[in-house]
Order: C-alpha cells, then sequence, then structure tokens
C-alpha cells in the first residue's frame, strides 16, 4: 500500500491543476520549463482559479492590459488607471503570459529561480509598496512545488 498525499485533500485545487495541465504542459515545453512552473503560477495568481479576474475575464496570470492574444481588456473593481486583459482561454492567456516574460524565465527548472526571475522582469515587485507581494518569491514558489504534489494526485 502506497502512501497518500495530503495534497489531494484540496479537491478543489487538484481539480484546477486537472482541468489546466493540459494547456500548462504546451506552455511549459516552449519555455523549456517543468509544468508544475506554469500551473503553479497560474494558481497563484488566480487563487487557484477561484478569483475573479480568473473567473470572469479568463486571466489566469494577472496580464495587465494591453497585453498579447488578450481579446479586450477592463478596468478592475476599484481601479481606473490599472487595465485588465481578458482573454477567451486559459491557453491564450498562458501564451500572452509566455509572450511577455517567456525570455526572462526560459529554462529555469527551479521553483524559486522561476520566480526570483519574474520579480527581475518585473511581473510582481515583491514588494506591497512597489504594488507588488512581499514574500512573492517564497509565497509562489511554494505554490509551484504544492501543484506538483497535486499533479500526483488520482483523478477525480
Amino acid at each position: 500500500m502506497g502512501t497518500y498525499d495530503k495534497a489531494c485533500n484540496n479537491a478543489g485545487a487538484v481539480r484546477f491543476v486537472q482541468e489546466h495541465i493540459r494547456d500548462s504542459e504546451i506552455i511549459a515545453k516552449e519555455l523549456g520549463v517543468p509544468v508544475e512552473n506554469i500551473l503553479g503560477l497560474a494558481a497563484a495568481e488566480s487563487q487557484y482559479g477561484t478569483g475573479r479576474i480568473a473567473r470572469e475575464y479568463n486571466n489566469y496570470f494577472s496580464m495587465h492590459g494591453p497585453a498579447s492574444f488578450q481579446s479586450g481588456q477592463v478596468h478592475p473593481k476599484g481601479s481606473a488607471k490599472v487595465w485588465v486583459a481578458k482573454y477567451p482561454s486559459f491557453l491564450i492567456c498562458g501564451r500572452s503570459f509566455a509572450s511577455r516574460f517567456g525570455n526572462a524565465v526560459r529554462g529555469k527548472k527551479d521553483a524559486v529561480d522561476f520566480v526570483k526571475a519574474l520579480v527581475k522582469a518585473g511581473f510582481n515587485s515583491g514588494d506591497h509598496k512597489t504594488g507588488g507581494t512581499d514574500n512573492y518569491v517564497k509565497i509562489t514558489s511554494d505554490i509551484i512545488i504544492m501543484v506538483g504534489r497535486r499533479i500526483m494526485c488520482p483523478v477525480t
């Protein structure tokens, strides 16, 4: 009898991984990174697909508009200055991410190195004073690692 990974207990997170793994594999292959890096970043940015921007606009990577491949753009609630890109699908949003940030993360296989490259490229400053998220590298790399475990969960 094998061991059961408690990462599989979050059914919503596992379902998100299962729903978007194929599209994430396409983007990951193009960038030469593990699939969990792409899927984990999307999970972190979209709260495993439950965030309003992901649900309403298929924007799983927090892409600001204007952006490549967007189908439109909107102001998020409470902001007349920021534009958020809208996409027809997860895959198209992932391609937009790859278009804008792919060169920064290309070949970054380690989760921490991948996220550090995103910070360096301006994806997130890592500092709330400049609109970023404090501890962004640790928070996001931990989610990437968790997604790597959730990839192995039984299909439900």
